[in-house]
């Protein structure tokens, strides 16, 4: 499958086209129902929110393990694993499950995935046991892959194309808000009330969620259907195997960092331990801005923003090591290096959209199982290194990986020689 990269200074939606799919027949891809400006913001809004929720529930059990440890007589690190094989069954089925999903209209699609993300977060907050946590947590992984591969493709079909960058950070900016607003009350509300009691409120969440999109997205029928033979034959486009490898070097290196951030600045920054969570507060708070920010960047200029972004988030992580224990260099650093990691997601979604604009999906579900495989996987080496050198070392990894990224990101060809 060839094509001829669009510009790659914005997110592109697809034209409407078809794809022979294996039984012969063509779908032409329809256009949404024309919506006002302020509607049209709401149902991007609601995407968002569905983006926020699912990135609550992802992450909420961290701040609540030793409730649920004790509740369901398993170790920590046992319902830890509700965590990382989340993510894993995300990225892993993310490709599959679109493909499989490729008929259904997305705004049909779209509600079912928040169904059963209702459903998932009760059988969770019911669970007698570990088996049916774990078997909850698998069901609405499954969703959360679904969910990441039209999001975006979903939010920039309800605007106009110049604002399709625009509405890519609405959506992003749920990942930022879970971690800064979702995580910390979801942890609040279970140390109040008991762990179950925080899965109660975001079913409860999912349901008001569901409703609004119900009522604002309007019939989208399915773009570009992509049967499953086709998807490695997506990765033999230049652009999209470079936006996948620099979404991969980045990723593993920010999470081999990040993961052990919190050691790094008690034992080598050496920041009181009853400063860190406030610190973390602010790098997320930071993050919604950077959001935002890049999306506004890359709608400008994308390869120079993403390899702005991935440079300066590699310089804040070396300069947190050389600045040793001046507090106010590190709280700055900190804050920068929140600002440049948040605004990646957008960017490099955009790289993914700009690169397969004929199946902007299917790409996205690749580039959404190299994410969370990634990070995973830099989570896992950044274990090691810890464990062997300390937790500066894993910062050196983390930089390491990330100047990999950006060497990739040089190979990133644009649709025009005037664009940068």
């Amino acid at each position: 499958m060839t094509h001829s990269p669009p510009s790659s200074g914005q997110a592109t939606d697809a034209a409407p086209a078809t794809t022979t799919v294996p039984d012969g027949a063509d779908r032409p891809a329809a256009s949404p129902a024309p919506l006002g400006p302020v509607r049209s913001w709401l149902a991007v809004a609601a995407v968002g929110l569905g983006v926020f929720a699912f990135t609550t529930t992802e992450m909420v059990p961290i701040g609540l393990l030793p409730a649920m440890s004790r509740d369901l007589h398993v170790s920590e690190g046992t319902v830890g694993l509700s965590v990382t094989l989340y993510g894993a069954i995300a990225g892993l089925f993310a490709p599959v499950l679109t493909v499989a999903t490729r008929r259904v209209d997305r705004r049909l699609l779209l509600l079912l995935v928040l169904v059963v993300f209702v459903a998932g977060n009760a059988f969770t907050a019911l669970s007698s046991s570990y088996t049916v946590l774990m078997v909850s947590r698998l069901l609405t992984g499954f969703a959360h892959g679904v969910m990441w591969s039209i999001a975006a493709s979903i939010a920039i079909r309800l605007v106009p194309p110049d604002r399709a960058v625009r509405a890519t950070a609405v959506v992003f900016s749920g990942i930022s808000i879970a971690s800064v607003v979702g995580v910390p009350l979801g942890t609040f509300i279970g140390g109040l009330s008991g762990w179950r009691a925080a899965f109660w409120v975001i079913a409860g969440a999912g349901v008001a969620i569901l409703a609004a999109a119900a009522f604002l997205l309007p019939t989208l029928a399915p773009r570009a259907v992509v049967r499953r033979a086709e998807l490695p034959r997506l990765l033999r486009d230049g652009n999209l195997r470079i936006a996948t490898l620099v979404t991969a070097a980045m990723v593993v290196g920010h999470f081999a960092a990040y993961t052990y951030v919190a050691p790094f600045l008690e034992q080598d920054a050496g920041i009181p331990s009853d400063w860190v969570s406030a610190l973390l507060l602010l790098y997320g708070v930071a993050g919604v801005a950077g959001n935002f920010a890049g999306g506004a960047a890359a709608a400008r200029a994308l390869r120079a923003t993403t390899l702005t972004c991935i440079l300066l988030l590699a310089a804040a992580v070396i300069a947190l090591v050389v600045n040793g224990r001046w507090h106010p260099g590190t709280v700055v650093l900190l804050l920068v290096w929140g600002i440049a990691y948040t605004a990646l997601p957008v960017c490099l979604q955009t790289l993914v959209f700009a690169s397969a604009p004929q199946a902007p999906e299917a790409a996205t579900s690749l580039y959404i199982c190299a994410f969370n495989i990634s990070i995973a996987l830099g989570a896992l080496i950044g274990g090691w290194f810890v464990d062997a050198s300390g937790p500066s070392a894993v910062m050196f990894l983390g930089a390491g990986f990330s100047m990999l990224a950006a060497l990739l990101m040089t190979r990133y060809r644009v649709a025009r020689p005037d664009q940068p």
